[in-house]
């Protein structure tokens, strides 16, 4: 049975069949998320099931977590928890499902009906017309004592204990308090205007911060299978390297095989017939034939094989492959750093090594380290020649003389490029010096 139906036979229905009715309506206003009520917005799924759109993002978050750690799910999709259908979200995510306006509606009359259904509370007694004087009985309390801020009767400012106090009509102090109240009431009204608004803004932050993060979620998911598919796609064109190579050997080697095949069996073939001819009884025929017999056999006793392989053949140590450095350029992945623009004040001149020491512990000073430590050695190896010991000399003495107006960011950026050429005119050099030995 329908919601719609639900209602019209609650609307319809009185004492029990009221009852049966609510419960039958309560049962598919239950969300299968949180087993409660379903809290507004109410979204509703492409397979027409309805969920709270809270309870349809703390869904949506954890598959876009297995999409992250698998890399096997698409980031916009997770399963309705009452059929198991797949649900394909676009770029907006959970906010761009539509919302269930007529399960909403349905919530509020259940909530109504619900109202309407408990008990009234007991009426209040009415007030009395006026307040009387507690010691002057029949008398109306009609002045107010300012000194002793209590309201009190006529007879009491004459006679009584307010002989000496301050009065006030009780209508006027009545009247300025129910002004005083009223302004106070609608000030704090709008105070409360004023942080719903706030409470709105932060709701709609959150909704974007939700987006922007699905957002970025689903390009890291991409950037990092486009990683995995370029990965795939060396490690075929590698293997198959292997492959061809294998191939390549295997198939001289077995062709060798059966050179050899055929040359055994010829042996064979010729050595049966060398002992058949031996069986000869006739000397005279046995000497005539047994020279030609003889040259053969010598022919094939002192003929090698046609070709053997090289040592070590069968070694492919040339495939070995080193990913040290990429190992460590995947272990630095990280998101880009922005750096904001600060200006910057000048500073005194330091040397190159302190420049390193002081500069924050950035994607650059690690990037630093690295090539320091794997290309020093090769600057030490003694490939540099002298004018190119020179050519670095003046580039240092140019970016020191330019360091006093520099900050230190791209004093330690200057000192970079001079590492990065001196290692490029080492490895030149070192490319020269192969080519001239070959």
């Amino acid at each position: 049975m329908s919601l719609s139906a639900d209602l019209s036979c609650l609307q319809g229905s009185r004492g029990a069949e009221r009852e049966v009715a609510l419960t039958t309506l309560e049962k598919q206003l239950i969300c299968p998320i949180c087993l409660e009520i379903f809290n507004k917005p109410v979204v509703i799924l492409p397979c027409e099931h309805n969920l709270c759109r809270k309870c349809a993002n703390e869904l949506y978050q954890p598959s876009l977590f297995h999409a992250r750690t698998t890399m096997s799910v698409n980031s916009g999709r997770f399963r309705c928890p009452s059929c198991r259908q797949e649900v394909l979200l676009d770029r907006h995510g959970v906010y761009g499902l539509q919302r269930n306006l007529l399960v909403e509606n349905i919530i509020d009359i259940y909530k109504e009906e619900i109202n309407s259904t408990r008990p009234l509370p007991p009426p209040s007694p009415p007030p009395p017309a006026h307040s009387t004087c507690s010691d002057h009985e029949g008398e109306k309390v009609n002045i107010y004592c300012l000194t002793c801020q209590v309201p009190t009767c006529s007879l009491c400012k004459v006679f009584g204990a307010h002989q000496s106090c301050e009065v006030a009509p009780l209508s006027a102090i009545y009247q300025q308090q129910k002004d005083q109240l009223r302004e106070g009431v609608a000030s704090l009204r709008a105070f409360s205007d004023k942080v719903q608004t706030v409470i709105n803004e932060l709701e709609e932050t959150c909704r974007h911060i939700e987006e922007n993060c699905s957002i970025q979620k689903q390009s890291v998911c991409e950037k990092f299978n486009r990683m995995f598919s370029i990965l795939e796609e060396r490690q075929k064109a590698m293997a198959q390297r292997i492959s061809s190579e294998q191939e390549e050997k295997t198939g001289h080697a077995r062709a060798l095989v059966r050179c050899h095949d055929d040359s055994m069996a010829a042996n064979s073939r010729l050595a049966e017939s060398a002992a058949s001819s031996m069986e000869e009884p006739n000397m005279a025929a046995f000497v005539q034939s047994s020279a030609e017999m003889i040259t053969k056999v010598k022919a094939a006793s002192a003929s090698g094989p046609s070709e053997t392989l090289r040592p070590s053949y069968e070694r492919l140590s040339r495939y070995r492959v080193n990913f040290s450095e990429q190992e460590r350029a995947l272990k630095s992945i990280d998101f880009i750093k922005v750096v904001k623009d600060v200006p910057e004040e000048p500073e005194p001149k330091e040397p190159k090594d302190s420049l390193i020491q002081n500069t924050e512990p950035n994607g650059n000073q690690q990037a630093a380290e690295e090539v320091s430590e794997q290309e020093t050695p090769e600057l030490d190896s003694g490939h540099i020649t002298e004018g190119e010991e020179e050519a670095a000399a003046e580039l240092a003495k140019e970016g020191g003389e330019r360091q006093e107006g520099m900050s230190t960011q791209q004093a330690v950026t200057l000192f970079f490029y001079l590492l990065a050429l001196l290692v490029i005119l080492q490895r030149a050099w070192a490319y020269v010096g192969c080519f001239i030995c070959t």
